[in-house]
């Protein structure tokens, strides 16, 4: 169980790893639209299309932010349950 529990603790760090970078990106990609309008004078298609882009950064940061919440508490599962087997291995030899 330990190696595979291990590999499992591996597999979620990295995906928490992931999930924080992305949605970091995510952000900063929302702030690089607001910092390129320069206070031009947009028509609607384009407002639009800016929208819909913040849309799609905003939902995509919301899903890195879900996904990352969900493999850290994937992690501290794994934790408690390598910590509980070793507690009851060791209670085998006591």
């Amino acid at each position: 169980m330990f190696a595979i529990g291990a590999l499992a603790m591996a597999n979620y760090t990295m995906m928490a790893n992931n999930m924080a970078f992305r949605g970091m990106m995510a952000n900063n990609a929302r702030l690089g639209l607001l910092s390129g309008l320069n206070g031009q004078n947009f028509n609607s298609q384009q407002l639009a299309a800016l929208s819909a882009k913040d849309t799609q950064l905003e939902l995509d940061a919301m899903t890195c932010g879900f996904q990352y919440t969900f493999a850290k508490k994937m992690l501290e599962n794994l934790k408690k349950l390598q910590k509980d087997d070793i507690e009851r291995s060791f209670s085998i030899f006591a």
